[in-house]
């Protein structure tokens, strides 16, 4: 093909979208797009972007091709098991169109250069983990680069647009913010400030054909004299707060939820208590008896694993029924009865463990549908398209406001949320310097089991360095340098230490001056 030729195939290759108002080819040519994850939605993303002629995409995804993947990410293939997601979905995407230009990262988010962040004019966060996307929030806000993040759980899914401080995006307009302002403070009036105001709504539920009079007499004198207040003080008051940003991720994640590890960590110390706690104990049986992990691409050593779990299944059943049927109650029930007991308490369980299960419930699976993924994804997409096209000073129409949808696939339903930048949030408000926890604990934890919870979860804090402390007595539960308050054995619950109380982590002497956290808010759950 000559490059005329070439040329012509391009141009009719990408006709149809350039009927579109306001759209301009060459801003699709110009664009890059990051998508952080390339599973379900990112799989979707990619291959709407890449048809739609962006100049570069990068690619960043840590895992490989997996067998469950094939139902659900249209860009692998039998075959392409084992392989990195983002190696196979850029070779793909280049088969779709020869003129994209496409990075990819077999690579920790967390491990790139910020050079592959900065050159990217939207990134797009497709991700399934909650650590990953509190990660990219951080490095989004810091780079002032706008995301689009969404994620899916079975037959529901959300969208949520971040547009941080600083971007030279344009995002809502003050005319609206005022209105909005305005509203709010016509519901802090007092009758004693504004007797006519109330006077008048009262009057207009009373006689509604005289509304319009009513409201001119004397509503708008009230609204306009608070216009005037709100506008006089809106650029220093308002204008920074709620213009042109959003809220970012972490004001609607102020405590993120426990980390796996822990939970599997915690639940291996007892006895299990859900069909979950099952698997997990027999993952640490199978190695027991084995001497190495199971590997859930060999079918038998998930077959072996699954006859542990059903074992451990079992017995929980057992358990639960001998808790609720004690002997003397036995004696007086019927075979009838007590097989509804049984049967009740396999209904609360679960059937007997299907072979799928192990890999979903070892590698914490989400259930996910392509029909949810796609609508998701497609949204994803096009707000991304938006902000790509005002990036480069051209218009196909506003961000999304409120900047937060949810849906709900069972009813066919759109929420759209209008969420709030939190001035406490720990990414992008005042404060600097604190992280929030939550931990899952034993109900038998001690102190030591709090640090030793937050080395699993990456927080490597050493206890010779850190006080433990009540955040409303001031009580200290834990001083290294007091001989009298620095025994690891001491059981929280013997503290007076509730689940869901808060415990405080400041750091000490040498941790005082390098750590950059200065205060963790660990959130204690008894499992």
């Amino acid at each position: 093909m000559t490059a005329k030729d070439e040329q012509i195939f391009k141009a009719r290759m990408f006709a149809r979208q350039q009927l579109i108002d306001g759209w301009d080819q060459d801003t699709m040519e110009q664009g890059c797009i990051m998508i952080v994850g390339v599973g379900a939605l990112g799989c979707e993303i990619a291959k709407d972007f890449a048809l739609m002629g962006i100049g570069k995409l990068v690619l960043v995804d840590l895992d490989t091709v997996e067998t469950s993947n094939l139902s659900r990410q249209m860009l692998f293939k039998p075959g392409d098991e084992g392989r990195p997601k983002a190696e196979v979905a850029a070779e793909r995407l280049k088969e779709m169109n020869p003129y994209l230009e496409i990075d990819f990262y077999f690579e920790k988010l967390q491990k790139l250069p910020m050079s592959v962040f900065e050159e990217s004019d939207v990134i797009i966060a497709a991700l399934d983990n909650f650590n990953a996307r509190l990660d990219l929030n951080k490095i989004c806000l810091r780079l002032k680069k706008p995301m689009v993040e969404g994620g899916t759980v079975g037959f529901e899914g959300h969208v949520q647009i971040v547009i941080p401080e600083g971007t030279g995006l344009e995002y809502k307009n003050k005319e609206s913010i005022v209105e909005n302002l305005i509203d709010q403070k016509l519901w802090e009036l007092s009758e004693m400030d504004y007797p006519a105001y109330f006077e008048a709504l009262n009057e207009i539920e009373r006689l509604e054909e005289q509304i319009d009079r009513i409201k001119s007499s004397h509503i708008e004198p009230v609204k306009n004299h608070i216009r005037k207040q709100i506008e006089a003080e809106f650029e220093e008051k308002y204008g920074k707060k709620m213009l042109d940003i959003t809220p970012c991720y972490r004001c609607l994640v102020p405590i993120p939820p426990a980390d796996d590890k822990l939970v599997a960590a915690c639940t291996l110390k007892g006895l299990p208590r859900n069909r979950n706690h099952c698997v997990i104990k027999a993952e640490v049986n199978f190695e027991k008896e084995y001497g190495f992990k199971p590997d859930m691409t060999v079918d038998e050593d998930v077959i072996k694993l699954k006859a542990l779990a059903q074992k451990e299944l079992e017995e929980l059943r057992k358990r639960v029924f001998n808790e609720n049927v004690p002997p003397e109650k036995l004696e007086h029930l019927t075979q009838t009865e007590i097989q509804e007991w049984k049967d009740n308490i396999k209904e609360s369980f679960g059937e007997d463990f299907k072979f799928e299960e192990m890999e979903n419930i070892l590698e914490n699976k989400i259930a996910a549908v392509q029909s949810v993924s796609s609508i998701i994804s497609s949204i994803q997409s096009q707000e991304a398209l938006k902000l790509l096209f005002r990036l480069h000073g051209r218009n196909i129409g506003p961000p999304m406001d409120p900047p937060y949808v949810n849906y709900n696939g069972v009813y066919g339903q759109f929420d759209h949320l209008d969420i709030i930048k939190r001035d406490d949030c720990l990414a992008c408000g005042d404060i600097e310097g604190e992280e929030n926890i939550q931990l899952v604990v034993p109900f038998d934890a001690d102190i030591g089991y709090v640090f030793k919870a937050m080395r699993i979860i990456g927080h490597e804090i050493e206890p010779i360095l850190w006080m433990m402390t009540n955040p409303v007595t001031k009580e200290i539960y834990w001083n290294p340098y007091m001989p009298s308050m620095k025994d690891p054995n001491v059981k929280l619950n013997s503290l007076k230490i509730k689940s869901n109380d808060i415990v405080v982590l400041t750091p000490l002497g040498k941790a005082k001056l390098e750590s950059e956290i200065k205060k963790y808010n660990v959130v204690i759950t008894y499992m």
